[in-house]
């Protein structure tokens, strides 16, 4: 299972990366290449018969496989058949050359191409340009497919195939071939791959070139001392010196280490000396497997160990470079950063709180958040903890807070709770700021909002509601009725005689009249629910909900009285009394009925009331008593 440490989350580059070749080649420089490999493939093979074997003629290492696979792995697929093709040929040829033996050639040389294609075919899902050989997940499947199977598959077809032409034990054959093979794919793929590296240059580089050869030279002669001395063991070296190797060096050294490890183990071991002859009736063949076997564990425990270690070492780097940037930034913020635990406690405050609120962060830390919050605001920030716990990962919240100096300030907080973090207690970070200014402008603009809509519903002339307020609060009320069952009246007022009014007095005089009669029926429509309106010229509409006939029929009465019994100015030393006809409707809003029926009624009434004489009131129009009225008019 992959680590959290290799997840491609923390944003870190890879250890070491598969870099792929991305150099077009044409057919011409393609071939030479090829023959290049080829005769290199066939050159490492060849020096199997010459070098790191013994006496039985066992070969302890293969090199020509891993190194060929290597090189592949990090070319285009397209490429491989040709590397491969021209590899088996040359092998093929170098076997004949050596052996003299052509059925030898073709097996050999095919069982070889085999292995390197299985782990190519297998290996080629984790060839990208971001894969990281040192993951744990890519190093496994290497070391199943390229170091395991791949070399069991094709010692199972050289034995069967030794076994069948030249009837050779199949247990042996395959033996002879197994161990070598795995040992050479463990240590020479990594090896190749790791010249490849971006990585090396930084190994062999001025700051750390020293420490990396010396390290080197130290693995090579306790190597050579380990291998050297028959008298007794002296493999209590080797722990000591593999923790520097992987501490010092990394992944990268540790290949290289390795590999040293298994070019001295295996001369020294061919010619019988070391500690894996000192057992009691060790052969050539007993040494060499257990050499094989003690080069493949330490392959397979060091480099991924050194990978593990180094990768932790990465991510402290990272973590401290992380926290100090973090730590600039919130030093240098002009908002206040501040880490509270689940409780309300502040755990860590950044030193702009000084600047904004005049409090030191050594005045701030480990003090409840509550304890320099108004207190009306402390109800509401409880709750916003609580809902966080439950669910939400971030609020923003606004409340006050007290200066050193004594004043409350408008703060703002972007609260967002932390993941949780195995062995650490849950916390929250919250950036604040003062919004102090901010909320006295949304006040000024609300203020000023909250006027203009007063001045778009008022009359200007009488300060009394409009015609657009009178419609709201007629379908409000009409709605308000409907669900209460409550009668709505309306009574209509008009000015008997205006005209005359402005023609004699002029239109001065008029308005100071329209003024006084306002300020009247303010007085009529006290209750909050009451509204008096300016309807239109010298009309004027008065919205009673809750009042029946009889009630507003008193209210009415009343307002010609007041009207009839005041002295209005019209101009300097002038004064004069004036009536008014009034229309009175009531009705009980209903669905199937609207709003604008009641006004239709009031002004049925009212003209009824001026054709019946003025200076009265009119209550519900009903053509008959219209009628009779009209009658004694004339």
């Amino acid at each position: 299972m992959q680590d959290a440490y290799f997840q491609p989350d923390f944003g870190i580059e890879p250890l070491w990366p598969l870099n792929l070749a991305k150099e077009k080649l044409s057919s011409l420089r393609l071939f030479v290449l090829s023959v290049v490999v080829g005769v290199g493939f066939g050159l490492l093979c060849a020096a199997r018969y010459f070098l790191l074997q013994n006496n039985s003629r066992t070969p302890i290492v293969w090199i020509a496989n891993g190194v060929l696979l290597a090189f592949l792995l990090r070319q285009p697929r397209s490429r491989w058949w040709s590397f491969l093709l021209t590899a088996w040929l040359v092998n093929m040829v170098f076997i004949l050359i050596v052996q003299d033996s052509l059925a030898r050639g073709v097996g050999f040389a095919l069982c070889n191409i085999v292995e390197i294609l299985i782990a190519l075919l297998l290996l080629a899902r984790i060839r990208t340009p971001q894969t990281d050989l040192a993951s744990p997940p890519v190093m496994f499947q290497f070391l199943l497919f390229g170091v395991l199977l791949a070399p069991a598959v094709s010692g199972f077809f050289s034995a069967a195939y030794c076994h069948v032409v030249f009837q050779a034990d199949f247990r042996t054959a395959f033996a002879s071939w197994f161990p070598a093979h795995c040992i050479g794919m463990a240590v020479m793929t990594p090896l190749v791959l790791a010249l490849y590296s971006p990585g090396l240059k930084k190994l062999f580089g001025r700051t750390q070139a020293f420490r990396t050869i010396g390290v080197l030279l130290l693995v090579l002669l306790t190597s050579v001392l380990v291998f050297q001395v028959v008298g007794y063991s002296l493999r209590f070296l080797w722990l000591p010196l593999l923790m520097l190797m992987v501490f010092e060096i990394g992944i990268l050294g540790a290949v290289i280490a390795v590999f040293e490890i298994c070019i001295i183990g295996a001369v020294y071991t061919a010619h019988g000396h070391g500690p894996l002859w000192l057992e009691q009736g060790a052969t050539m063949r007993t040494s060499i497997l257990f050499l094989q076997l003690a080069i493949l564990v330490l392959m397979v425990s060091v480099v991924p160990f050194a990978a593990v270690v180094e990768r932790q070492r990465q991510l402290r780097k990272r973590l401290r470079q992380g926290m100090k940037r973090y730590q600039l930034l919130a030093d240098n913020s002009r908002d206040i950063v501040v880490l509270v635990n689940l409780e309300g406690r502040r755990l860590y405050v950044s030193p702009a709180v000084y600047d904004v609120l005049g409090w030191t962060p050594e005045e701030w830390t480990n003090q409840s958040a509550a304890d320099f919050m108004h207190r009306e605001d402390i109800g509401a920030f409880q709750r916003m903890l609580k809902e966080m716990l439950y669910g939400e990962d971030s609020r923003t919240f606004r409340y006050r807070t007290r200066h050193k100096n004594g004043k409350y300030l408008w703060m703002e907080a972007s609260v967002r709770i932390l993941p949780e973090i195995e062995g650490e207690s849950r916390a929250f970070v919250a950036n604040v700021r003062d919004i102090s200014e901010r909320v006295d402008a949304e006040k000024r603009l609300a203020e000023a909002h909250e006027h203009l809509q007063q001045q778009v519903q008022r009359d200007s002339l009488t300060q009394l509601a409009n015609r657009r307020r009178f419609d709201e609060v007629l379908e409000k009320e009409w709605r308000r009725g409907r669900r209460t069952g409550n009668p709505l009246a309306l009574l209509m007022v008009d000015i008997d005689h205006f005209k005359r009014i402005n023609d004699t007095y002029g239109h001065r005089a008029g308005d100071q009249c329209l003024q006084a009669l306002a300020t009247i029926l303010r007085r009529v429509a006290r209750r909050p629910s009451d509204l008096a309106a300016r309807y239109g010229g010298e009309e004027f509409a008065v919205l009673l909900p809750d009042v029946d006939l009889t009630a507003a029929s008193v209210i009415a009465d009343s307002l010609c009285f007041s009207v009839r019994e005041q002295l209005f100015e019209a101009g300097v030393g002038f004064a004069l009394t004036l009536t008014v006809s009034i229309g009175v409707a009531v009705q009980f809003p209903e669905k199937s009925v609207r709003a604008d029926r009641l006004v239709e009624e009031a002004d049925r009434a009212l003209y009824a009331a001026k054709q019946g004489g003025r200076d009265r009131v009119m209550p519900e129009y009903d053509p008959e008593t219209a009628g009779a009225l009209l009658h004694q008019v004339q």
